[in-house]
């Protein structure tokens, strides 16, 4: 807002100082319009300068972070082998550490809010999403109304918040926000959309969102589940194709699948 304002000033500063020294009306009046855009392009550009420069700085710590996480699991399984729980936990544990620096470091572009007011909104969808990974849904919903919404994540994070909501309005979102990406983008959108119109027992709806998307994409878990559906196998129904994409909205626990031990009888 501060950009637009004083580039909105010095515009009209130009035009009136050229008014006032009896330059052509029309003349003076595409001068301080050059002067506008003029001031708007140097502004935007000292301001992405910087912004890239604290997000590079926080993307430098997460890098880090992420490095530490790992060498810590590492070390953890070596000294607990098969331990899938414990494993679980401090995998848990971690990343909440992590997410929670995160959400402290936002605090750094708020100085940028004045004079970028999209930005506010970008950081708003950052901070959504990492308090729906610490699982502080209050403060997720709390955000979602002040957030730019417009990748597959923070979109399909809308959806499960208003399925756990009961919201009325999940349909008309779904349609309006949700159905323009293509390729896998398209196809989670409409899976995790469809997996929600199953368990609210409207089949017939899943299979239109699904159906809708398969002219957009031919992602394989997109095609399997809408062939499911068709066959009357609703049962067998399933996002787990699309890995911890799926299984970080929340919405099913991922089971390891057993492994059988062959008895292949006494070896002697």
């Amino acid at each position: 807002m501060l950009s637009i304002l004083i580039a909105a000033l010095t515009g009209a500063g130009i035009a009136a100082a050229m008014i006032v020294d009896q330059q052509h009306i029309a003349w003076s009046i595409v001068s301080g319009i050059a002067g506008y855009v003029v001031v708007q392009i140097i502004i935007s550009l000292i301001l992405r300068k910087k912004i890239n420069a604290v997000q590079a700085e926080i993307q430098a710590e997460m890098n880090a972070d992420r490095e530490r996480i790992n060498r810590q699991l590492t070390t953890f399984q070596q000294r607990q082998p098969g331990n899938m729980n414990g494993l679980k936990q401090l995998a848990d544990r971690l990343q909440s550490e992590v997410s929670r620096k995160v959400l402290a470091a936002t605090d750094r572009f708020k100085v940028f809010y004045p004079w970028s007011p999209m930005l506010y909104k970008q950081i708003n969808a950052m901070k959504m999403q990492l308090y729906f990974q610490i699982r502080d849904y209050a403060e997720v919903d709390r955000l979602l109304p002040k957030s730019m919404l417009l990748d597959p994540l923070s979109l399909s994070i809308k959806l499960v918040r208003m399925y756990k909501n009961e919201d009325r309005d999940l349909d008309n979102f779904y349609n309006k926000k949700c159905t323009r990406f293509k390729n896998e983008q398209g196809a989670f959108v409409a899976c995790v959309y469809a997996w929600i119109k199953l368990k609210q027992q409207n089949t017939q709806a899943a299979v239109a969102a699904l159906r809708s998307a398969r002219k957009l994409s031919d992602h394989p878990v997109l095609v399997e589940n809408l062939d499911k559906l068709l066959n009357d196998k609703k049962k067998d129904f399933s996002n787990a194709g699309f890995g911890e994409q799926w299984y970080a909205l929340g919405l099913e626990e991922f089971k390891p699948k057993a492994v059988r031990r062959r008895n292949n009888g006494p070896m002697y």
